[in-house]
């Protein structure tokens, strides 16, 4: 019998009584009273449904913008009321897409009055990175006695938003050494031929004649020996395991604090002036340009062959001295990865895995991390495990 007992039905019930007792009794108190309760049940009925008709979305700025990952959002999307009374306890519905996946983010404006537009960006949060599209704008009210959920569709404003993911930091394991890059601005510690002199100084009994600068000997009066520097740079090649659904998507999941994760690599790389290569896809071009680096991270989706056709491309694309970093979840089966680190056995570069938890990880997610980093390191590889 409670299902029935509804604010509408006991209102409309309490009016119909106090209708009849006015014609029966005469009464111009409860006449009153029943037009009273009759004004306040028909307010309650269509006040909400006046509230949001005489309200538009409105966007200032079109096209693209990016977003940190649980940061406050700036997507210069505003409220109009053309009405002069104000509506109350207005909730407003966005919709977003992105990889076959929805999000609703819902928010709550106390009051919306004419002439002033309360803007709804900077109170939209992301929790998780990608690249969303907005697809629905809905808004809903119940103000003042909650008797309908008058709700408005509004018309769908063309908002495409990046959700940078938000960098884990990292201490990178390893030194980061110089390795041979015709155009780079380092220096190898490798002597021999090249195009650029290095230094010059006296020299030694027993020394080849074959490094002697004749010239600056002839200057001098003594044997002088020439020195020829190798230009070099600092190389990492980033390798991210791209989640795949259910965790694409899921900020806990020890898919999406991969990707974090990579981000804080690619971050430690930059600051060491490194030349960075970041891999998503094995037939794509790597993400060289530091500005791309963090969309391309919040757009990647998962390849059809996995992580080992893309490792094999950048064991092919490796030069000896480099360094690269493969990026994993805590939850990756061992055979899976020891298969697709196998192209980088007997490389002659530094190979570091970094093997990411998720946030909510229970004592079985650490017990598989920590032996996925065992089998890892089993293999001859360098690792290490990082946790939120």
């Amino acid at each position: 019998m409670e299902r029935w007992l509804s604010k509408s039905r006991v209102l409309i019930g309490l009016c119909a009584v106090l209708l009849m007792a006015a014609l029966n009794r005469q009464d111009p108190m409860v006449y009153g009273m029943f037009l009273f309760l009759a004004v306040v049940s028909f307010l309650g009925f269509v006040l909400p449904w006046l509230s949001l008709r005489s309200m538009t979305v409105r966007l200032q700025s079109t096209g693209s913008s990016e977003v940190v990952e649980g940061a406050a959002c700036d997507l210069s999307l505003w409220i109009e009321r053309s009405v002069p009374w104000p509506a109350f306890m207005v909730d407003v519905e966005t919709e977003w897409e992105w990889a076959s996946q929805r999000i609703l983010l819902r928010q709550t404006l106390p009051v919306v009055r004419a002439g002033q537009m309360p803007e709804l960006g900077r109170r939209v949060l992301f929790p998780c990175r990608g690249s969303y599209e907005l697809v629905a704008v809905r808004l809903s009210s119940g103000f003042p006695l909650g008797l309908v959920r008058a709700q408005h569709s509004m018309a769908r404003p063309a908002i495409a938003l990046h959700v940078l993911p938000q960098a884990q930091p990292v201490h990178w394991p390893l030194p980061w050494d110089v390795t041979e890059d015709p155009l780079g601005e380092l220096t190898t510690r490798k002597m021999g031929q090249s195009f650029e002199l290095g230094m010059l100084r006296p020299y030694q009994q027993g020394e080849s004649v074959g490094r002697v600068s004749w010239r600056a000997s002839a200057r001098v009066g003594e044997l002088v020996i020439q020195h020829f520097q190798h230009s070099g740079s600092v190389r990492l090649r980033v390798v991210v395991d791209v989640p795949r659904a259910p965790a694409l998507g899921a900020p806990d999941s020890a898919g999406e604090q991969a990707v974090r994760l990579a981000a804080g690599v690619c971050d430690a790389a930059l600051a060491n002036a490194a030349q960075l290569f970041l891999y998503l896809h094995p037939y794509a071009a790597a993400v060289q340009d530091r500005s791309l680096v963090y969309r391309a991270l919040a757009e990647a989706l998962p390849t059809d062959g996995g992580l080992q056709p893309i490792v094999a491309r950048v064991a092919g694309d490796a030069a000896p001295g480099e360094q690269i970093a493969v990026v994993v979840a805590g939850s990756m089966a061992q055979d899976a990865l020891l298969s697709a680190l196998s192209p980088l056995v007997g490389q002659a570069c530094g190979v570091v895995v970094c093997i990411a938890l998720g946030r909510n990880r229970t004592s079985q997610d650490a017990a598989q991390a920590d032996a996925l980093q065992r089998a890892v390191a089993q293999a001859g590889f360098a690792t290490f495990l990082e946790a939120p």
